[in-house]
């Protein structure tokens, strides 16, 4: 990947937190367009070194994924989470943060392995479906080769319509009271494999 798709990713995925309720309740308050920039190349380390990133075709739409067998972190991840908490989130979220991602990956239902999709993001503003359709592509034909799920949760309700129009089934929703969000939960279950 050359810097300059890094660049387009790291802008896509930060206008996506920026619109994610859950992410901006976590957040510093001072200077939160340094917060985002900070949560979003944590995250674009991490599932870099998973091949779980993918930029459409059209450069404009992004996605963030990765396999739950592959999701394993090391000291260097959690020294840059560690770090990337200090200067990006509000330290009253700490615990409320955990809980909450602890509690969210209980809801989730007991595959031995699945997809799981962090973070999708488009070019704010753009009207064409391209990105869209082609993430689509990649991550339906990536389930039915590995023969996984896919699961994915959000807090926004546009994108939740939007992920029901594409084939994603809902099957919870939890109100976080706490937070004062709501988060849904979906998943694609996979095809059976097409005989030849």
């Amino acid at each position: 990947m050359n810097s300059s798709d890094r660049e387009i990713i790291i802008s896509i995925v930060s206008d996506a937190f920026k619109q994610n309720p859950r992410a901006v309740a976590m957040m510093k308050k001072k200077n939160p367009s340094r917060s985002v920039r900070l949560m979003t190349e944590y995250a674009f380390t991490l599932v870099e070194k998973f091949n779980g990133i993918y930029l459409s075709k059209d450069k404009t739409t992004v996605l963030f994924y990765y396999k739950k067998s592959q999701y394993k972190r090391g000291f260097m991840d959690y020294l840059r989470y560690g770090k990337m908490f200090l200067q990006a989130i509000r330290f009253s979220q700490l615990f409320p943060t955990l809980r909450r991602e602890k509690y969210i990956a209980s809801l989730r239902p007991a595959y031995e392995d699945y997809i799981y999709v962090w973070v999708l993001g488009s070019v704010p503003n753009n009207r064409s479906l391209n990105g869209l359709a082609d993430i689509r592509d990649h991550l339906f034909g990536l389930s039915e080769k590995l023969q996984l799920p896919i699961l994915i949760e959000t807090t926004v309700e546009k994108v939740r319509k939007l992920y029901h129009y594409v084939g994603f089934e809902e099957y919870h929703k939890w109100e976080d009271e706490e937070a004062g969000i709501n988060v849904w939960f979906l998943e694609r279950k996979v095809n059976p494999p097409r005989r030849a």
